[in-house]
């Protein structure tokens, strides 16, 4: 995503329609930013500032979704929640979502937070905002009457869901369950807390069979996908990463081994990875966290004929891992190669012999004979009289064989319009959509296993910043909330007054070797003296924001061009009194990247 997303974003409307949003927030800042993203993706937007005023707002008018700050004036977000949930009486309700920087808060509440659809997290994810609300509006949709609430407490009060006891539950670790933290209509208020990256969940338990759709609405969740999965059905095969029905209660260092190597490549989990909601970046940091190559196996049961071992059904693991390939971040070994059904992509495919005239495959293969005094040639069946051999060409008995005839071979022979031939057709029958197809038409499909290269360990564990100049486009979700305020201002400004202004988005080239020679210490050290050197050198009027993989600078009353003049001058003032050199590098956004 370039940079001119940072601003303006694309409209998406909700189906043929917008949504009808309520957001209930007391910062004006962030109440201004949520209408700004929301009425940009084509969507009404109400604003409230208090409890009172949404309660009522949600009594009075129809909401497909209402964003709710915990913390309100005069009545919190969990008491909204709860009251308009007594109150439905068989009433549509809107998908209630809470925003909240207050996570331990929200769990301890008095009324839990089983009533909300979703929490958000503050700071907001400004990418994930927009994508969620229309989710959440669809998942609505499907649900005919509002969800009661049924209370169920979690961590440090918040008891797991009530579903099937098992030999893992007694084992002293925190472990969500599917389907009873995890199903695909809701999450319970543990797997709300561990979307929000708390890393105090160890593992998911899947205690019901579940198909591969199902499942992969984990990797839909935030963080959920970085989580090992135990099977106790024993219908998951390779996808597990422990076959929970093998194991028996003194087996169960295999699991603490399980979990411990999970924590362990988690806490060298770069926070870009972490919480990315892209896909390819979800795949990779599963890899890293698994420590294990994504390797297939033959799977009947696929369509693809192969399963990987991850929850994430084949075609979209295929997909993922080859624009990972062409990243360098993954390298590939060849696994096997299949035939592809050109209708609908399945490799479940019949392989038979088939006639080559009328494409039946009720063949037999049957001799032919050679009578050597006429030389005719034909199926033994036409030299049949009874028990004698008869030539039916020249009418002589064949008496002796190799001195009479001889049998040079065979022939397939169709039973349904009796062609004859030495060599039958291919031909294959789609066993998902029922297609023919001869061997000309069915292209084929490679398979692979894939490793992780040097690039991408070293993006899971160093985030966004090792992309660097080259490939290290502004991203939105790179943006902090103080930033995105920012630049709007001084977009109306450009707009009203023509005033220009430069974004500098500044990469720390070399971030990665200063961490393995120093430490992760050393580097934030330097970085915040950088930023506070940057500060000191710029104007009162620009403002220095600090991000996750990329810090940034908004330079008022400038254009890029004109800024580009001050850069040396700028990095070298902001590295002055910095011991090791971070490579720091500038790359500047005007208002026209904005347009």
């Amino acid at each position: 995503m370039t940079a001119e997303s940072a601003v303006k974003v694309e409209a998406k409307p909700h189906g043929s329609r917008g949504l009808n949003v309520l957001v209930a927030e007391d910062s004006s800042i962030t109440s201004d930013l949520l209408k700004l993203l929301l009425d940009q993706r084509g969507h009404h937007v109400d604003i409230v500032t208090d409890g009172l005023q949404a309660l009522t707002a949600l009594q009075d008018h129809h909401y497909d979704v209402a964003l709710l700050d915990f913390r309100l004036p005069h009545m919190d977000g969990v008491q909204i929640a709860s009251s308009i949930r007594q109150a439905a009486d068989g009433r549509k309700l809107p998908q209630l979502i809470a925003m909240t920087a207050d996570i331990e808060g929200l769990l301890a509440h008095a009324e839990g937070c089983e009533n909300f659809d979703h929490v958000l997290a503050k700071p907001l994810d400004i990418a994930q905002v927009g994508r969620l609300v229309e989710e959440q509006a669809e998942l609505g949709a499907r649900t005919p009457l509002p969800a009661p609430a049924t209370p169920r407490r979690a961590i440090d009060g918040l008891k797991p869901a009530p579903d099937k006891a098992s030999l893992f539950d007694s084992l002293g670790y925190e472990l969500l369950s599917w389907p009873g933290d995890l199903g695909t209509a809701r999450l319970s208020a543990r797997g709300m807390q561990a979307t929000l990256g708390d890393p105090r969940f160890d593992a998911i338990l899947i205690k019901e069979p579940a198909s591969a759709d199902d499942l992969s609405s984990i990797w839909r969740q935030r963080a959920l996908h970085l989580l090992p999965v135990i099977d106790l059905t024993g219908t998951l095969g390779v996808k597990s990463d422990l076959d929970g029905t093998r194991l028996g209660a003194r087996d169960t260092d295999e699991l603490g081994r399980l979990i411990q190597r999970f924590r362990d490549q988690r806490a060298r989990l770069h926070r870009d990875l972490l919480f990315t909601t892209t896909p390819g970046e979800q795949l990779l940091a599963r890899m890293f966290l698994s420590d294990q190559p994504l390797k297939p196996a033959y799977d009947a049961q696929s369509p693809t004929l192969v399963s990987y071992n991850t929850i994430l059904s084949g075609r979209p693991i295929i997909a993922e891992a080859e624009a990972l390939c062409e990243r360098q971040f993954l390298r590939r070994t060849f696994f096997d190669r299949f035939h592809v059904c050109p209708r609908c992509d399945s490799s479940r495919l019949n392989v038979r012999e088939e006639c080559p005239k009328c494409r039946s495959s009720d063949l037999a293969e049957k001799s032919y004979l050679h009578h050597f005094t006429c030389a005719y040639q034909g199926l033994e069946s036409e030299f049949r009289r009874g028990t004698d051999l008869v030539c039916p060409k020249c009418r002589r008995a064949l008496i002796s064989f190799s001195v009479d005839y001889d049998r040079p071979g065979a022939m397939m022979v169709c039973g349904s319009c009796g062609h004859a031939g030495s060599e039958p057709a291919i031909g294959f029958i789609c066993l998902d959509c029922r297609a023919r197809a001869d061997a000309e038409s069915c292209s084929t499909r490679d398979i692979f296993a894939y490793e992780l290269t040097e690039e991408g360990i070293g993006l899971a564990q160093y985030g966004h910043s090792l992309l660097g100049d080259a490939r290290g486009l502004l991203r939105f979700t790179d943006l902090p909330l103080e930033l995105v305020v920012a630049l709007n201002a001084a977009a109306k400004r450009y707009n009203g007054e023509a005033i220009p202004f430069t974004l500098l988005n500044i990469i720390y080239q070399n971030e990665r070797e200063i961490v393995a020679e120093h430490g992760a210490r050393q580097f934030a050290q330097a970085r915040e003296l950088f930023l506070e050197n940057l500060r000191a050198a710029l104007a009162s009027t620009d403002v220095v924001v600090k991000g996750q993989s990329y810090d940034f600078a908004l330079l008022s009353a400038a254009g890029p061009e004109k800024s580009k003049i001050e850069f040396e001058r700028l990095r070298e003032r902001a590295q002055n009194t910095v011991r090791v050199d971070l490579g720091a590098r500038f790359q500047a956004f005007g208002p026209e990247d904005f347009t």
